[in-house]
C-alpha cells in the first residue's frame, strides 16, 4: 500500500504544484457506517473518502478496492490534493466561506478528473459533483 500512496501523492504534488511536505498522510480503510457518521450526521450518504486535518489521515471506505481500481484511487488522490492544501497553508480548517470551500473542492475534482482521464476512466461522477458545487453556497445563503 506504501507504493500506491506514494504514487498518488507524485500525481498530487505533479498536478497541483503544491511543496512536498516531506511525508506521506496517513490511509486507514473504514466502514461505509464510519464514513457516514463522521460526515454526515449518522444519516446514510453515498461520502467514499475524506481527508482529517486533525490526524492528517485519509479514510475511505473499505470496499474500496485500492490495490485494482482507478476510480477508487481517484477518490484516495482527491483527499491527497486536499491533504497538500492543508501542509501548504490553503486550506484554514475554521471560518473557510463557502466560495472558498468550492474553490479547494474544484482543484482536487480537476486532479481527480486528470488521472482518471489518463487511465482511460469515465469522469461522468466527478463532473455531476463539479457541477454541482456552485450550489451548495446557493443554499446556505437561503
Amino acid at each position: 500500500m506504501d507504493a500506491l500512496l506514494q504514487s498518488l501523492f507524485v500525481w498530487a504534488v505533479t498536478l497541483t504544484a503544491y511543496s512536498d511536505p516531506g511525508y506521506l498522510p496517513k490511509l486507514s480503510a473504514v466502514t461505509q457506517e464510519a464514513l457516514s457518521s463522521t460526515l454526515c450526521g449518522g444519516n446514510y450518504c453515498t461520502a467514499v473518502a475524506y481527508y482529517d486535518t486533525d490526524t492528517e489521515t485519509i479514510f475511505y471506505d473499505k470496499r474500496m478496492a485500492l490495490a485494482s481500481d482507478h476510480a477508487a484511487r481517484g477518490f484516495v488522490l482527491h483527499e491527497m490534493v486536499h491533504f497538500l492544501q492543508h501542509k501548504n497553508g490553503v486550506m484554514e480548517t475554521t471560518d473557510t466561506s463557502c466560495e472558498r470551500r468550492i474553490e479547494l473542492e474544484r482543484e482536487a475534482y480537476r486532479v481527480q478528473q486528470f488521472f482518471l482521464k489518463a487511465h482511460k476512466m469515465d469522469t461522468l461522477q466527478v463532473d455531476l459533483a463539479v457541477a454541482v458545487l456552485p450550489s451548495l453556497c446557493a443554499e446556505q445563503q437561503e
